[in-house]
């Protein structure tokens, strides 16, 4: 072979690419440097670029059983000597997505320094690997397996072998992270739900419970209005880009900047709202008569500090989540709702006696919540290697691209604060308690969404943004199709559930200041707005979809005219209130999150192209079809309780009774149903319930 041959092999395979240039070697880390020496135990990503490599390079080094050295550079000679001295059998250690795959130096039936053209179908094999790591971690009830190639192109099939066994490795860390995040979430909605039963056991449904309503919701609108959309759409895929490419300091110093900015920002916001509370109120109430809204402008100026700890809080639990930490900020909200509940409680102790002092105590209970929520989530950055401290670059690149994609954000918590500000203030035009009406309804309706979607959505937001910077545009619309379905699947059932059992799950409610005819009408508000369940939900994981393609500004344009509609329904409502019910707020919202789910599926089918909608047309049946056997049955149940049994008489007891007792007909029917028919969308049930057997069963040995 001609030294000019083995010299262009070489090069091709050891040289850095083009894009590795001498400005960017310096930013990276010395262990990124070190992940091509064939001893060390570093990680060689293929399927992206790390240290410099291009996964081309990497794949076809993997199929000529050659390890790339960028540093430091052998002459052919010597480099084919040192290969044929080493001892037979003698390895040297390849990480390909988290395995150590051992590589035997002698075997190759040929000399590798040959002017030899890699196969192609090995080394797109080769460099699969890595990609299906996201894509099978993201959907864990995945029946599609990781092809393990045979011994093709030198490539020996137990080194694939392993590399699948490290796959699953990894889609079983995710998996452990979402069933974490499942669990957190469990504990804090629980909590969440015992501190709405507590503000109703000492506010009832009344114009106080709707002051205090307004006032404690307004610092979330304004936090999201300026700066919140912002972060959750753009700063988990800007700092996970920066610490990739630059490394953790970049990160830092990234995270830094912007939680100073941030903090500042939110600050001066907080500071307006406690000189001017009246002023924001009647964003709120502008239907009323704003000398009935004193006491929300009082809570108000308590409550608006909420708006720079709420700023504070996304960034810190984003840099958790990044680093795949998600017990802190998972259950942060549960300590929030530990300060609440106390709060409340105290109240209803200090009412009967001393209703003034009573009120600042609920005041500052609820600021002091989410401070303690921030605060338990900082000692958690020190073990992840993050170090923050005050500093403003406003040249700092990253804080542009953060703008950038943060800005259409921004414009939907526009349009998002308008309709909330609209049906807050309709809401008040049907009754004084309007606002606590919607509040109590909503707390049944969001919670089956956050027990079983918000943790796989939480932790495929991170999948779905890797996948999309690899340019796996195929594993990004199977993520559309998946998690779709997943959510159609589990939505519609509970959606159903949620109008069969709406008096008896309002009816928990019923203790101290909620009474018996607040029942009756929170329940009928519930019914109707359990129609908005799975479009909500499909709603919110295509805003994370569309985050993590870039294209919030789609996003924006579409959830403007859903919004318009929107308002336009509610606000003639209110003008007719003598006509109309308070439902009407919830069939606006349903129809809100029609147009926009209609719209933005419509954009993905014309960018993307085909990518499997007949499927989620098929599990839209199924689960309609399924749940409605289960709601059916479970509404039987409850039927014959209350005629034969007794019928509800507002007692707690009785109603989670028959809650229970219905409820349980209803998932069986639905979902064991599902799994003997086996539905796709049903694997994450057997799991489940797989895992219960198991553990029942060894509890019995």
């Amino acid at each position: 072979m001609s030294d000019k041959l083995a010299r262009a092999q070489h090069t091709r395979v050891a040289e850095p690419t083009p894009a590795h240039t001498p400005s960017s070697e310096k930013r990276l880390a010395p262990s990124h440097a070190r992940a091509a020496d064939p001893g060390s135990t570093s990680e060689i990503r293929v399927g992206g670029r790390h240290a410099g490599l291009d996964r081309t390079v990497i794949a076809a080094a993997v199929a000529q059983q050659v390890v790339p050295r960028p540093e430091p550079r052998l002459d052919p000679a010597s480099a084919k000597a040192r290969l044929r001295a080493a001892a037979p059998g003698e390895t040297s250690e390849i990480r390909i997505g988290g395995s150590h795959a051992g590589v035997d130096r002698t075997t190759p039936p040929r000399d590798p320094f040959e002017p030899q053209t890699p196969d192609p179908r090995t080394a797109r094999e080769a460099s699969a690997v890595a990609s299906r790591r996201a894509e099978r971690a993201a959907f864990p009830g995945s029946t599609s397996e990781l092809p393990i190639v045979s011994k093709h192109a030198g490539v020996d099939k137990t080194a694939l072998a392993r590399t699948a066994d490290a796959e699953q490795g990894d889609a079983a860390a995710v998996g452990s992270s979402a069933a974490l995040i499942s669990v957190c979430t469990m504990v804090s909605r629980v909590l969440g739900f015992v501190r709405t039963w507590t503000m109703a056991f000492a506010l009832g449904s009344t114009l106080l419970s709707s002051s205090y309503q307004v006032a404690n919701n307004l610092p979330s609108q304004l936090y999201e209005l300026v700066i919140g959309g912002i972060l959750v759409t753009a700063f988990l895929p800007v700092y996970l880009s920066v610490k990739k490419k630059l490394g953790q300091r970049a990160g830092n110093e990234y995270a830094s900047s912007l939680l100073t900015i941030v903090v500042v920002l939110l600050g001066v916001v907080a500071a307006l709202c406690i000189a001017f509370p009246a002023f924001f109120i009647y964003t709120q109430s502008f239907y009323s008569d704003q000398r009935e809204m004193a006491q929300s402008v009082f809570f108000f100026q308590f409550f608006a500090i909420q708006i720079v700890f709420s700023g504070a809080t996304a960034i810190i639990s984003g840099l958790l989540n990044a680093n795949r930490d998600y017990l802190w900020s998972s259950i942060a909200p549960a300590a929030q709702s530990v300060v609440v509940i106390a709060s409340f409680l105290l109240y209803a102790f200090m009412a009967p006696q001393n209703p003034d002092a009573a009120l600042y105590v609920i005041a500052i209970g609820n600021p002091l919540g989410v401070f303690v929520a921030l605060a338990i989530q900082l000692p958690a950055l020190k073990r992840n290697g993050i170090r923050l401290r005050p500093r403003i670059n406003f040249r700092d690149p990253a804080l542009r691209e953060t703008l950038s994609l943060g800005v259409p954000a921004l414009f939907v918590m526009v349009c998002s604060f308008v309709v909330v500000s609209v049906q807050n203030a309709a809401a008040y035009s049907f009754a004084d308690n309007g606002p606590s009406i919607l509040l109590y309804a909503r707390q049944w309706f969001t919670l089956p969404y956050s027990f079983l979607a918000v943790p796989i959505t939480t932790a495929m937001f991170t999948e779905l943004a890797d996948m999309q910077a690899e340019g796996n545009a195929e594993g990004v619309k199977r993520g559309i199709v998946s998690g779709t379905n997943q959510i159609l699947f589990f939505m519609i059932p509970f959606a159903l559930y949620l109008m069969v059992f709406s008096l008896p799950l309002i009816t928990v409610f019923r203790a101290g200041a909620f009474t018996a005819e607040n029942v009756a009408s929170i329940a009928s508000y519930m019914s109707v707005l359990a129609f908005a369940l799975p479009v909500y939900g499909v709603n919110t994981y295509l805003q994370k979809i569309f985050s993590s393609l870039r294209k919030m500004g789609v996003f924006a344009a579409f959830n403007f005219v859903a919004g318009a509609a929107q308002i336009a329904l509610t606000m003639f409502g209110a003008s007719h209130a003598e006509s109309f019910p308070i439902e009407i707020i919830a069939v606006g919202e349903v129809l809100f999150y029609v147009v926009a789910d209609v719209c933005l599926f419509a954009y993905l089918r014309r960018r993307l192209g085909p990518f499997g909608l007949r499927s989620t047309a098929k599990a839209f049946v199924v689960a309609l079809l399924l749940g409605g056997l289960g709601a059916a049955l479970g509404g039987g149940v409850l039927y014959a309780l209350t005629t034969f049994v007794a019928p509800l008489s507002g007692s707690i007891p009785q109603a989670l009774a028959y809650v229970a007792a219905g409820g349980v007909v209803s998932l069986v029917a639905t979902f064991g149903l599902a799994m003997k028919l086996h539905v796709p969308e049903a694997a994450f049930v057997s799991s489940i319930a797989g895992k219960v057997a198991g553990k029942l069963g060894r509890g019995r040995a």
